[in-house]
């Protein structure tokens, strides 16, 4: 069988579109209908029936969705392993990982992989943590960088480094003199916090919970960068990430206080339990632990 042609049946059925596995798989839409049609008369089985706009799956089909995942990574595991005897003068590397991640803790990592590595590309995907999962389960990267625990149960993870959260204010806010504050005076301001969905969003709620504290919500917002822009015109207080906010901190555009009982997260590999790593992947992962290592952590 075709690779190409089991590529765009697996997308097809992903999506349950041709219109949208073309997008994906950055082919026109007859194309895609082309492969799956060629696949069909292979197998001489109907792959697909349309409902509607949907595309689902046949009996064959979903006997062929399975199988074709198992070929692809056997596939994609044998060029790893191919490429892991050379020198890494080639490859491709995908990664999935939050905002906050892609701001904050890859870019030296890459940069200096980069100078050692310039023949591997990188593809940065940004998602909030469950969505990352997803991906690294679709195979759409090789791996994922997410706020742990997880707990789907078809992935593995392993801890790589701790992530400090701090409360942000504005400077011209009035909190006192302090050097550290508890989760119950935080709670006494207005908070801006993340949308809900994510990782970081759902342990805050957790911990806040464990305390009988309510939080004051007033703005859910989509990312981190937006947050601090919000807290500096003294919208409110937030809890973030410490490395977020260093620059903002420094040039004295925030101000940061470390929380009492707030937990230390960990920021953790996640991988299909059915795919091992690529040696791209392995060196980068080795890259990253040596930087956050000599960054103490953040």
């Amino acid at each position: 069988m075709d690779l190409d042609q089991m590529r765009g049946f697996l997308e097809t059925a992903r999506e349950r579109s041709f219109t949208k596995a073309a997008e994906k798989l950055f082919l026109t839409q007859p194309a895609v209908s082309l492969q799956v049609k060629a696949l069909e008369e292979k197998l001489g089985s109907r792959l697909f029936e349309r409902r509607g706009k949907q595309v689902l799956l046949t009996e064959a089909g979903r006997l062929l969705y399975a199988r074709a995942e198992e070929i692809l990574d056997l596939v994609q595991r044998t060029e790893q392993d191919i490429e892991a005897l050379g020198e890494l003068k080639t490859g491709h590397l995908r990664v999935g990982t939050s905002d906050t991640n892609c701001a904050y803790i890859l870019p030296p990592v890459i940069q200096a992989f980069r100078e050692v590595y310039p023949g591997v590309e990188i593809r940065l995907t940004d998602r909030m943590s469950g969505e990352v999962v997803r991906l690294v389960l679709e195979g759409t990267v090789d791996f994922g960088l997410a706020t742990l625990p997880v707990s789907e149960p078809r992935v593995l993870t392993r801890p790589l480094f701790a992530r400090r959260d701090v409360m942000i204010a504005g400077v011209g806010y009035e909190l006192g003199v302090h050097e550290q504050i508890s989760l119950r005076d935080v709670v006494l301001h207005p908070m801006l916090m993340l949308e809900e969905g994510s990782t970081s969003r759902e342990l805050l709620d957790r911990v806040l919970m464990q305390e009988s504290l309510q939080a004051k919500v007033a703005m859910e917002l989509g990312s981190i960068e937006v947050i601090k822009r919000f807290v500096e015109i003294g919208q409110g207080v937030a809890i973030v990430p410490e490395v977020a906010v260093q620059e903002e901190v420094q040039s004295g555009r925030l101000q940061a206080i470390q929380v009492a009982g707030l937990p230390v997260r960990q920021v953790g590999l996640v991988q299909r339990s059915s795919r091992h790593l690529s040696r791209a992947a392995e060196v980068f992962l080795k890259f990253l632990e040596d930087h956050v290592g000599a960054s103490d952590g953040l």
